[in-house]
């Protein structure tokens, strides 16, 4: 699910992106139990979508979010997305920050329509520059992306 939603952004240019494979099961397992990880699943198919997070400094920090591509767009992304902006409230967190895309529309846009705002990266605290640089990948320039947050008050 993972390596088929990221070949989705070689069409904005990222070619890249599409060809790194998937993690193996194990890997990807260990990674998600060392993190707040939120699944949707498929009564049929099993895990159909996730939502990885972890907390870094007074933020609950989205680390990814694929839905398999084949049930897009039909609200799963907008479901996990809103599970973990629950985690950062009952956590009694600042908000949800993440890096992302600045023109993919699956992106940065996406996040907008949930009340992410452009944090620059000048006024952010250190750990999440830190995370900003850490997820930017190979080869991507770093205005290529941005840093977005959700803070609580607005929630």
């Amino acid at each position: 699910m993972e390596a088929r939603a990221a070949e989705l952004f070689v069409a904005y240019g990222y070619a890249g992106l599409g060809a790194i494979p998937a993690l193996p099961e194990d890997a990807f397992n260990a990674i998600a139990s060392e993190n707040r990880t939120f699944v949707a699943a498929h009564e049929d198919e099993g895990a159909i979508g996730f939502a990885m997070c972890g907390q870094i400094g007074s933020f609950l920090h989205l680390k990814e979010l694929s839905v398999a591509p084949e049930h897009g767009r039909r609200g799963l992304g907008s479901a996990l997305l809103h599970a973990v902006i629950a985690e950062s409230v009952a956590l009694k967190l600042d908000g949800v920050s993440l890096s992302t895309f600045r023109s993919v529309p699956f992106n940065a846009p996406f996040y907008k329509r949930h009340g992410f705002v452009e944090e620059p990266f000048s006024t952010a605290n250190e750990a999440l520059k830190e995370r900003f640089i850490a997820e930017t990948p190979p080869g991507i320039a770093a205005d290529d992306r941005l840093l977005m947050v959700r803070r609580s008050k607005t929630l």
